[in-house]
């Protein structure tokens, strides 16, 4: 009798615990990205709170001072690039489709002139002004335009809902920097693996976090940084928003920030060639060495220095749970991606291991 009781409560105990999970994770669920976000900065920002935390001894205080200070890292600069770039960004748009339209694409004069690039941009002129082409390109145009006002307007009608995401965001960061550590250990102790193996786990999202934020996330800033700023000084049009364009190309592997600054260099050298401009040739020379020495050469600098030995990670793995986790979580899936696809090779790992064992 008292076996069957126990299998009775057993399995009440499953089903209305299960029933718990899935009412949890409905409630929770439009929060979801705010939460993962939460847990991301708490857990990078943890050393700076564990520094502060040894020299105040208090945890609340400790806790409140880096809350508010990612709030102003991540607010101040976002509204300055926001403020700055959007002006750059539309002027950026309003030329290109200009140049689309008239053909103008090399923004070189032939008047009178013979050259390669000349024959091209005629031939470009004439390709773009047949009538069945122009007519898909403003076509084209026309739909960009109707898209970038639809996200403008959806971005100000969702700003309260945003607001919210924000304060959930850092008031659970208050929160989890403060009692982390204990977080941790229940976790740890729900996890029902062996201790070599939950180390294991934790060892392999510790060093991709690592390894996405430092050696990807901020390595790109930079490059994207260094590269505005050179266009900035060899005269390139809108440096700012190229700048912001090169931090995104400087995830992607083998190809990076040259995707952007070799064809803007080569543009120039070709253009200042065909019209006899030395200044802008040499402007277009000096770009090309600067893409390669300093915006492409940091990269192979500042990667090992802030990876190091400790985050073992595949650069595929890290572009690819980039790329998947930005289309299922949005920007916080810069990180959850990686992060998932980590655990999914930490978890191959304890498998192997055990298999191995019990040959």
């Amino acid at each position: 009798m008292a076996k069957n009781n126990n299998y009775i409560f057993k399995y009440n105990f499953i089903f209305f615990f299960l029933v718990i999970v899935a009412l949890t994770f409905y409630v929770a669920k439009p929060f979801i990205n705010a939460i993962l976000a939460s847990a991301v900065i708490a857990f990078t920002f943890s050393p700076v709170y564990h520094y502060l935390y040894k020299k105040t001894n208090r945890k609340n205080i400790s806790a409140l001072i880096v809350s508010v200070a990612i709030i102003l890292l991540i607010l101040v600069p976002l509204v300055l690039l926001i403020q700055t770039a959007a002006p750059e960004a539309q002027y950026a748009y309003i030329r290109a489709k200009q140049k689309i339209l008239s053909g103008d694409l090399l923004a070189i004069d032939c008047a009178g002139k013979e050259s390669m690039l000349c024959s091209l941009d005629n031939k470009i002129r004439e390709f773009v002004e047949l009538p069945e082409l122009k007519f898909y390109l403003q076509d084209i145009l026309g739909k960009a335009t109707s898209s970038a006002i639809k996200i403008t307007t959806d971005l100000i009608l969702s700003l309260p809902k945003i607001l919210i995401h924000i304060f959930l965001t850092f008031f659970i960061v208050f929160y989890l920097l403060r009692d982390g550590g204990t977080f941790v250990q229940q976790l740890k102790r729900l996890i029902p693996f062996k201790a070599v193996h939950q180390a294991h786990i934790f060892d392999k999202l510790k060093n991709t976090t690592h390894a996405v934020i430092y050696g990807s996330i901020v390595v790109a800033i930079i490059q994207g940084l260094l590269g505005g700023l050179g266009f900035f000084a060899f005269g390139v049009p809108s440096s700012l928003f190229w700048g912001m364009v090169m931090t995104v190309t400087a995830l992607i592997p083998f190809v990076g920030t040259a995707l952007i600054w070799a064809p803007a260099a080569l543009v120039m050298i070709g253009t200042g060639t065909t019209i006899n401009d030395p200044v802008l040739t040499w402007k277009g020379v000096g770009l090309f060495f600067y893409g390669l020495l300093i915006i492409s050469g940091i990269d192979n600098i500042l990667k090992p220095k802030l990876i190091g030995e400790r985050a073992k990670i595949h650069p595929v793995l890290v572009i690819i749970g980039v790329l998947g986790g930005l289309a299922v979580f949005g920007i916080v899936g810069f990180i959850i991606g990686p992060l998932t696809l980590a655990l999914f090779k930490a978890m191959l790992d304890i498998y192997e291991r055990e298999k191995a064992e019990t040959r």
